[in-house]
């Protein structure tokens, strides 16, 4: 048994098709079927219920994947460490966040400015839940959070706070106002994120405790597509914002009554886990981005 076995192993069980795995690994598929027969011959049992093309793991490969998954963790992770020693400023950050506004565009390029052999792996999610999930499997180093885990294995550092307005295109009827109230709201139609998000999640919840469900006519993926839906006139969104974003925003933000709340940006990360000399060089650089010490 070698790692090269593992690894094919690994890959197989992940696409559960024999050639379509032979495909990701660039191999033939005859080569890749003896390769995985010669592994269930060493450990002695099979590791695959096969049907057809399609092959699912058995209790026996479900164990071994673990470990395997585990092993080739351990390999990565002790390249990236041998990497660091020898003063490699080769590496890979990975981290999820909800926007990739034009603030975060900033942050990235001006750390690949001083860090041009790093490389990034972003993954964009709403939900913060599934943030701390991908946290806790080590699959990425970092996530941009709007909620606190009480998970005793994660840290947290607080980034910025932002005011929660409401936002409307400069032709509604409200645009003259400086405040708005609930009482307001019932009957618009509102700019929302998808259900999942964490945010889109408090927003409703808010809307609720004040006697109404929003009429949401439009579900986005990221607050830029927000802006420009509400811009165009076609309803009014709650939207967190900095002092300094206002200034730019093509709509009109209105303080709204009786909220309590700023939208807090955290980052967030798996306390016992190596980083790589990248990983922690990216952590330094964003708390410092935002001023922020621990």
């Amino acid at each position: 048994m070698d790692l090269l076995q593992i690894k094919y192993f690994q890959t197989v069980a992940r696409m559960q098709h024999m050639t379509r795995a032979a495909d990701v690994l660039q191999i033939a598929q005859p080569a890749l079927s003896a390769m995985i027969a010669k592994l269930e011959a060493d450990l002695g049992v099979p590791l695959f219920n096969r049907t057809g093309r399609n092959i699912v793991l058995n209790e026996y490969g479900k164990a071994f994947l673990k470990r395997a998954n585990r092993i080739l963790k351990e390999v990565d992770e002790g390249r990236q460490e041998i990497s660091d020693l020898s003063g490699s400023e080769m590496g890979s950050v990975s981290f999820a966040t909800t926007s990739l506004n034009k603030e975060f565009g900033n942050l990235i390029g001006n750390f690949a400015s001083l860090h041009p052999k790093v490389n990034f792996h972003i993954t964009q999610l709403g939900d913060d839940r599934e943030k701390f999930h991908l946290l806790n499997k080590d699959e990425i180093d970092f996530a941009f959070i709007n909620t606190i885990d009480e998970h005793a294995n994660f840290s947290t550092v607080k980034l910025a706070e932002e005011d929660i307005y409401l936002a409307v295109p400069a032709s509604h009827s409200l645009a003259g106002y400086r405040t708005v109230s609930f009482q307001n709201l019932k009957d618009e139609a509102f700019i929302g994120l998808k259900t999942n998000y964490s945010q889109q999640e408090f927003c409703d919840e808010l809307c609720k405790k004040n006697g109404f469900v929003p009429n949401i006519i439009c579900e986005c993926s990221e607050f830029t597509a927000v802006i420009n839906l509400v811009e165009a006139g076609l309803g009014v969104s709650f939207l967190p914002c900095s002092e300094d974003e206002k200034k730019e925003l093509p709509v009109v933000l209105l303080e709204i009554e009786g909220i309590n709340f700023k939208n807090i940006l955290r980052l967030a990360w798996k306390e016992q886990r190596y980083f790589s000399k990248a990983a922690i060089n990216f952590r330094e650089y964003v708390i410092q981005y935002f001023n922020i010490t621990i």
